[in-house]
């Protein structure tokens, strides 16, 4: 009795487990099976930007330039598998997002599995925040109802978003130099400074390690620049003195904007010193000495009332009054120049030459050593009676005329800037025509005579053709 009733239960026991296997089958017949999933909502989708989730990274940001790495968690959470599955992230655009192989997508999502891609970008400015989205293909099988060999294939697409995004921040320095001369071996300096970020920098010092000026002021007189704000921008000016030559300036600014970022993998990064440069080039030059010009020598200017005559300058007369005095034998006189106590005629005693160019014609002398001051050329001094306290002139006795010398005195040398226009020689064509008195010669004469009748013989002739 034991063994027979262990045989019904192991029996009853078998088509227990193939009526389940028969309900099983049925109902996986009538609508979808176990592993085609939850539907649409099997895919799930999970972003960190530097390690942080979503939108983790706005603050406290990553530095302006640095790198961004984004990580994105595909997860198929059903049981049928995932094919063409592709991510887009316009929160970083331009940065190529690789999967598992290297590729832009995932080709096949098994199911209850999941695979990371990543993409790598340069940070930008300012907060960047968008919506990244995931998309797929989820195939998945049914049977028909009245054959149940015959299987359609037939695909659904599922879909899956996140948000994400960070902020760039930090200061950027940017400098620019010039230089300009501006006097005798100096020149003028000048340092701008422009902050291009969207944070503001602190303590900003300039330098010039290469002309390594005596001193460089800025905002206040002071060589740094305490705060300079976002898009804000100060002037720096340095004096330099130095020998005439070529330069090159090699301006320098350093400053720090105190933030702390995030880092690729989510570390603290410690502010940097931010460092901008420029050059400028200038020269400077030697000073070249002005020469004073020496002014002109100016004609004496004669007035026409006053013109002496020809070959009577007036400045001999104050240079024969200049000349020391040539002591003579008693008798003897100079040319133009009469002895003491004797009367100088109007005529030249013979065997004398005629007076030397530059003197005054004959009858005129210059005042004597003992002439008073004032005296006219040629006027004798007032005659001193003979009981006034001098005594009476002794008359030398008569020189023959052969024994006077030609020329005992040589005649004064008159500089040549001295004598005027009217006192230099005549042309001597001229001097055939006309004398030194402006008086005519005979071939003075002639010649005016020619120009005269030789008009009136040429009209007498034409007239008298006309009347033939």
């Amino acid at each position: 009795m034991i063994i027979g009733r262990e045989g019904v239960t192991t029996a009853r026991t078998r088509w227990l487990l193939v009526g389940f296997l028969l309900t099983v089958g049925c109902w996986s017949a009538a609508g979808p099976s176990v592993a085609d999933g939850p539907g649409s909502h099997g895919l799930a989708l999970e972003v960190t930007v530097n390690t942080r989730p979503g939108l983790g990274a706005l603050h406290p940001g990553i530095r302006t330039g640095a790198a961004v790495v984004k990580s994105y968690r595909l997860v198929n959470r059903g049981g049928a598998d995932l094919y063409e599955v592709r991510v887009r992230d316009p929160g970083l655009p331009g940065a190529v997002i690789r999967c598992p192989g290297g590729r832009d997508r995932v080709p096949m999502l098994t199911g209850l599995r999941s695979v990371r891609c990543t993409a790598i970008g340069a940070a930008r400015p300012g907060a960047w925040v968008g919506e990244v989205r995931a998309t797929g293909q989820q195939p998945y099988l049914r049977a028909g109802a009245m054959r149940a060999s015959t299987r359609s294939l037939r695909a659904g697409g599922v879909q899956a978003t996140a948000r994400s995004g960070y902020t760039g921040v930090g200061a950027a320095l940017a400098l620019t130099e010039t230089a300009r001369v501006t006097g005798p071996q100096q020149a003028e300096v000048r340092y701008v400074l422009v902050n291009h970020g969207n944070r503001p920098v602190h303590g900003v010092r300039i330098t010039d390690p290469v002309l390594a000026p005596g001193r460089i002021a800025c905002v206040g007189g002071r060589p740094v620049v305490a705060r300079l704000a976002a898009g804000a921008r100060a002037a720096c000016t340095a004096v330099v003195r130095r020998p005439p030559g070529t330069y090159i300036s090699g301006g320098r600014a350093d400053g720090s904007d105190l933030l702390r970022t995030l880092g690729p993998r989510g570390e603290a990064v410690i502010p940097p010193r931010l460092t901008a440069r420029a050059r400028a080039r200038f020269t400077l030059r030697a000073q070249v000495p002005v020469t004073p010009l020496a002014p002109r020598p100016r004609a004496p200017v004669v007035d026409p009332g006053q013109r002496p005559r020809a070959g009577t300058p007036a400045s001999v007369p104050r240079l024969a009054s200049q000349l020391p005095a040539v002591p003579l034998p008693p008798g003897i006189a100079a040319p133009g120049i009469a002895a003491p106590g004797v009367a100088q005629p109007g005529v030249a005693p013979p065997g004398v030459g005629p007076p030397a160019p530059g003197v005054g014609p004959p009858g005129v002398a210059p005042p004597g050593p003992g002439a008073p001051e004032g005296a006219a050329p040629g006027v004798a001094p007032p005659a001193v009676p003979d009981g006034a306290g001098r005594a009476p002139a002794a008359v030398p006795p008569a020189v023959p005329p052969a024994a006077v010398p030609p020329a005992v005195v040589p005649p004064p040398a008159v500089p040549p800037a001295a004598v005027p226009k009217e006192a230099e020689a005549r042309h001597p064509l001229l001097s055939r025509f006309v004398r030194a008195d402006h008086t005519p010669t005979g071939m003075g004469m002639l010649a005016a005579l020619l120009l005269v009748l030789l008009p009136a013989a040429i009209a007498a002739a034409v007239f008298g053709s006309r009347r033939l």
